[in-house]
């Protein structure tokens, strides 16, 4: 009699893991998209303010853009962290995505402190290692497109 409660109980669990499986591979998903979409308004103001790099105002407007971005990918990365996948394929885009908006994100500080260096001295120093920030975010927002088709399969 426990032998047949018991197979009765893992046939309903096994009926019941399918669809949340599918439901939270949903779900991961569904942040992706709903971020994304987000994103795409912060990305336009961000490479609004990254376009006056030349004057003073145009350094501390893009010093400003760049804090808020950084917030914006850190919401980002804590939504899609708060998620769970279950298929093998979600999962390995929710981990390369994580991996690439952290990446973004250690390019923003870089950024950040180029910037600050380019207002404190001139300008002159800051540019190249703005240059390398620029690049290293470019090759995590390169990651996290490879991330999102990962997922997508």
């Amino acid at each position: 009699m426990r032998r047949i409660v018991l197979c009765g109980l893992v046939a309903v669990a096994g009926l019941y893991a399918a669809p949340i499986a599918k439901a939270s591979d949903d779900s991961v998903r569904a942040v992706v998209v709903q971020q994304a979409k987000r994103q795409i308004k912060e990305d336009k103001r961000f490479g609004k303010a990254m376009q006056h790099l030349r004057s003073r105002a145009g350094l501390k407007k893009a010093s400003a853009a760049a804090g808020r971005q950084a917030a914006s990918v850190k919401m980002w990365a804590d939504a899609l962290r708060a998620e769970q996948a279950d298929t093998p394929s979600v999962a390995k885009g929710r981990l390369q995505m994580l991996s690439a908006l952290n990446l973004y994100t250690r390019g923003i500080r870089k950024l950040q402190k180029a910037i600050r260096q380019a207002l404190h001295s001139g300008g002159s120093s800051g540019y190249g290692r703005a240059r390398a920030a620029f690049q290293n975010m470019s090759t995590a927002s390169k990651k996290v497109e490879k991330a999102a088709r990962t997922m997508a399969r």
